[in-house]
């Protein structure tokens, strides 16, 4: 039976409404990607009071600041890298130290610091005689369970870690100077599903400078791609002939 001309003009308008509400629903994917895509950071948490807490989605490779149940931070990670997956759950920071380092991964040097093996696993390789271990620096650690914690590091812009979570060098400070012991933290997602970005390396400013709330403290760019662009592919590892740079 075909339709008469108002029924299907009413179908029409119905569809071209339902077209229209999807490209303008702030849920959109669109909005999402423009959201999440931004390898830059914010921090505005010295402006609001309340309980603070953590959440690190490992999906998007995002560690998002909460104060009173209001949202005052957001920073790029660097999450544990496939066979070395950061667990889920909620945790609670347990422990922080300025100047961590290491006790699994590292370098061994010589006396006068000359490194002989870099990237080393002190679990699996001999130690040359002569030699000594100098552990990776993990400055600004927050342990949450284990041997897991938050801390300064390199971001690759896909997960990269042995576990940990790896942050910008401005807000890995800001971070670890505004959470107390006890913070809760809750790891949700997978890295398996996060995609690449432009990389942030140690020193390299993640906030924008109109959002740094210390800008004589924060060292600016020393290298690295600062276009800001995602590269739109599935992060499974590191992208063949890159190096890793270890937690």
């Amino acid at each position: 039976m075909s339709l008469s001309f108002p029924i299907r003009l009413l179908l029409i308008f119905v569809s071209l409404l339902h077209l229209c509400q999807c490209a303008s629903s702030p849920n959109s994917a669109q909005e999402q990607g423009d959201r999440v895509t931004s390898p830059r950071a914010f921090w505005k948490g010295d402006e609001v009071s309340g309980s603070p807490k953590i959440v690190i989605d490992l999906s998007r490779q995002r560690l998002r600041y909460y104060k009173g149940g209001q949202l005052v931070g957001e920073t790029p990670v660097s999450s544990g890298r496939e066979g070395f997956s950061t667990v889920n759950g909620n945790f609670s920071i347990i422990e922080k130290d300025i100047d961590h380092r290491s006790s699994l991964y590292g370098d061994y040097v010589a006396p006068d610091g000359t490194v002989v093996v870099s990237e080393v696993d002190t679990r699996k390789d001999p130690r040359p005689p002569g030699t000594s271990y100098r552990g990776a620096s993990m400055r600004y650690f927050m342990r949450i369970t284990g041997g897991i914690g938050m801390h300064e590091g390199y971001l690759p812009g896909y997960p990269g870690s042995h576990g940990c979570i790896r942050l910008p060098s401005d807000m890995a400070r800001i971070i670890y100077n505004a959470t107390p012991y006890g913070t809760p933290v809750a790891v949700v997602g997978s890295g398996y599903h996060a995609l690449a970005e432009s990389p942030i390396h140690v020193g390299q400013s993640a906030l924008n400078p109109s959002d740094e709330p210390e800008p004589e403290k924060v060292v600016q760019a020393k290298a690295g791609n600062e276009s800001g662009g995602w590269l739109k592919k599935k992060s499974k590892g590191p992208p063949p002939g890159t190096t890793l740079y270890l937690y």
